[in-house]
């Protein structure tokens, strides 16, 4: 079974303010020292977040690949439009919707056991826990499993999908520069994908020029 014990990570959740949002409360003090766009993108409640242009590649595993279309994931490509919105729920997690050229890709976040953000796209659940790292906020995984209504079923190490994820403030600080990697156990690469999603001080967006 995938332990999650023996994972080195450290909650960081504290005391945080009334009304904080999902991110603010798993991490505590921690939030305070993330880069402020990246502090916008997650405080901007419902509604659109950012857009902006992305490299998306896919693994050359021919395996991967066809995993990675039966589960919805984005096509490859150079100068993908990215959009992203973001539903607050009422039980205090989130619903995000994200499109690549208009293909919809979504996923729904929630507070996990031991201060850890849980992530669950179709049966899939992901727990991860949050850092910030130079002012970049940091998701490490520290588990997987398959939900089924109530039921969750724990994931060995050895099947389960692996993802890595980063957020850091653009230089102009109007923006957050993203990387996401996926994988999977003996298939190696099944997916990345990198670019800017504009934010405005505002909590809005612009759209991107593509010239």
């Amino acid at each position: 079974m995938f332990d999650e014990s023996r994972e080195t990570y450290e909650p960081l959740k504290t005391e945080t303010r009334a009304g904080a949002g999902l991110y603010e409360r798993l991490m505590g003090d921690a939030w305070l020292r993330l880069d402020e766009p990246v502090r916008r993108l997650h405080t901007s409640g419902s509604g659109p977040c950012g857009e902006g242009l992305f490299a998306v590649r896919r693994g050359r595993n021919f395996i991967a690949r066809a995993l990675a279309r039966l589960a919805g994931l984005p096509a490859r490509g150079e100068g993908v439009r990215v959009c992203l919105s973001v539903t607050i729920l009422e039980s205090g997690g989130e619903r995000w919707h994200r499109t690549f050229e208009g293909r919809s890709f979504d996923t729904s976040q929630r507070e996990g056991d031991k201060g850890l953000l849980a992530e669950r796209a179709g049966p899939v659940e992901l727990t991860f826990s949050l850092s910030e790292e130079g002012g970049a906020l940091v998701y490490k995984q520290t588990g997987a499993a398959l939900r089924v209504g109530r039921l969750r079923v724990p994931l060995p190490r050895s099947c389960a999908p692996r993802v890595e994820a980063r957020e850091r403030g653009a230089d102009d600080r109007r923006g957050v520069n993203v990387y996401v990697s996926a994988s999977a156990p003996l298939l190696g690469p099944m997916l990345s994908y990198e670019g800017r999603l504009s934010v405005e001080a505002d909590g809005t967006f612009k759209e991107v020029d593509e010239t």
